[in-house]
């Protein structure tokens, strides 16, 4: 018995190797290869003697829930890049961390879109309307709000944003047929009411120049109120050029109040903000 003893254990030897680790198991050595496989790789991961633990199952796992996460993360950026409706595809690299301050009211801006993302990851329905005019940064706050909430729940929040006019320009292409335009508003309003966070960018801009007699067609506000009503309850960024009463005179006081339920302290209207985009021109 002694003798066959030594003989198993000098093949062992031949054959494995002590890695130095401890069975996690049992607390015994683990054994590996020492032939490798013709890359250089090993054999297989290492192997406990005493228990038959092996390191390889445990590697595995890891390998699998990397390539989970990995996938779901693609996914939810996807969800973003490739869903949604954009005027310029250059937003998509707009961020709160470089929105550009230069004055009291853009900070102030800035850290109003930080306090929506910290209540949209805590659970809390957040809308807000972002008011000012052109090229304050309306748009960049709330695309940042939107990459914010993915990266800061660990990509398992998805964001849509979605730039109205361009919306109604979509949806016009089959107001001529009404299965495709049935079809095309489902989809769209399905991946509106799915998403974890909205923005809808640039309400009002689909009216052209603002008078005092501008009112918004009934298709428009029969549109807007679908958005709306889909985001009661729901983590939603609207952001416009028009002031408050203006938003009223056009689209109704009922629509309005849909648009600012759940708003209250996380809007923000932008006042003395200067286009940044002609000032720059102009430095």
């Amino acid at each position: 018995m002694k003798t066959e003893k030594n003989a198993f254990q000098i093949m062992i030897a031949k054959l494995l190797y002590v890695t130095g680790d401890s069975c996690p198991h049992c607390s015994n050595d683990m054994y590996a290869w020492r032939q490798k496989n013709r890359d250089g790789s090993d054999r297989c991961g290492p192997t406990c003697m005493a228990c038959g633990y092996k390191m390889l199952k445990k590697k595995e796992a890891v390998a699998t829930k990397k390539l989970s996460e990995e996938s779901t993360r693609g996914k939810v950026v996807n969800f973003l890049r490739f869903g949604s409706l954009l005027s310029d595809k250059a937003i998509l690299d707009c961020r709160i961390s470089n929105f550009k301050i230069v004055d009291e009211e853009t900070k102030r801006a800035q850290a109003r879109a930080n306090l929506v993302v910290t209540r949209v990851l805590l659970g809390e329905p957040i809308q807000a309307i972002f008011l000012g005019n052109p090229g304050v940064g309306k748009s960049h706050l709330a695309m940042g709000v939107c990459w914010d909430v993915i990266e800061k729940s660990n990509y398992n929040k998805q964001s849509l944003y979605v730039n109205y006019p361009k919306l109604l320009d979509s949806l016009k292409f089959a107001f001529n047929d009404e299965q495709a335009r049935r079809s095309i508003t489902g989809e769209l309003m399905s991946e509106i009411q799915k998403a974890d966070m909205l923005v809808v960018d640039d309400i009002g801009a689909e009216l052209g120049v603002f008078t005092e007699k501008t009112i918004s067609s009934q298709y428009n506000n029969d549109t807007l109120t679908r958005i709306a009503d889909a985001r009661q309850n729901k983590p939603t960024i609207y952001t416009t050029n028009l002031n408050v009463n203006q938003l009223t005179q056009t689209y109704g006081r009922r629509i309005v109040s849909r648009m600012a339920n759940n708003s209250n302290g996380f809007g923000f209207t932008f006042k003395t903000t200067k286009d940044k985009r002609i000032h720059g021109i102009e430095e």
